[in-house]
């Protein structure tokens, strides 16, 4: 789980942290040491966290894709939280923290940068909790891990520029499968930015076949 939602991405392997996404003299984002962080956090702190994106000092958690992590099940968030208790202490002595440079300050009083964007939905809203509590296992699949890059209804586009997730249609499930495995497109290529690619390999290659059959049932019949 920690795979596929990107957590061993963003805070590396070991859970202690680094840069995860950097403007040249407009920002750099830095994900905490895990394993030193994980002392500020008791269990109704990491809820808070996954169900609202507020950090144990009540700041949002900026670059933390909480749209998908709301959307967990309470179940899924324990396991979470026990896995980054488990994982051994270490120093991350070069580890550095978020800046923001004015040019990214200006940004966000200007509005071309929007907390609100990052910040998720109201936790208890009507669409998380389906979302949430809904027995489609490839629904639920859908809305905790692909709504980082395909968008909250499975649009795509954004930054990413990432296509609308309509293109599974044309995915067999064998090929959708070898697709979220392997990061091998329907065509036998690389995905034409990498991203989906990397994807693939990194994070849903953790996904059991059942899983990634539930999926794509799930993006087919949309």
């Amino acid at each position: 789980l920690a795979r596929v939602m990107g957590c061993r991405g963003c805070h590396t392997n070991d859970l202690t942290g680094g840069v995860f996404l950097s403007e040249p003299r407009v920002f750099e984002l830095v994900a905490p040491n895990l394993t030193r962080m994980r002392e500020k956090y008791d269990d109704r702190a990491w809820l808070r966290l996954f169900r609202t994106g507020a950090k144990a000092d009540g700041q949002l958690a900026v670059g933390m894709p909480i749209t998908g992590f709301q959307r967990l099940t309470d179940q899924e968030v324990a396991h979470l939280v026990a896995y980054v208790r488990s994982v051994p202490a270490q120093d991350n002595p070069s580890l550095g923290t978020t800046h923001l440079w004015p040019l990214a300050r200006i940004g966000l009083l200007t509005g071309k940068f929007k907390l609100e964007d990052i910040a998720g939905d109201a936790p208890d809203s009507p669409a998380v909790l389906a979302d949430r509590t809904t027995t489609d296992r490839g629904r639920h699949i859908a809305h905790i891990a692909c709504v980082e890059c395909h968008g909250p209804q499975l649009q795509g586009g954004g930054a990413l520029q990432t296509p609308p997730l309509l293109v599974v249609k044309a995915y067999s499930e064998d090929r959708f499968a070898r697709l979220m495995h392997t990061g091998i497109t329907a065509a036998g290529t690389e995905s034409a930015s990498g991203l989906m690619s990397d994807m693939g390999r990194r994070r849903f290659s953790a996904l059991t076949d059942g899983e990634v059959a539930d999926l794509h049932r799930y993006l087919q019949a949309r």
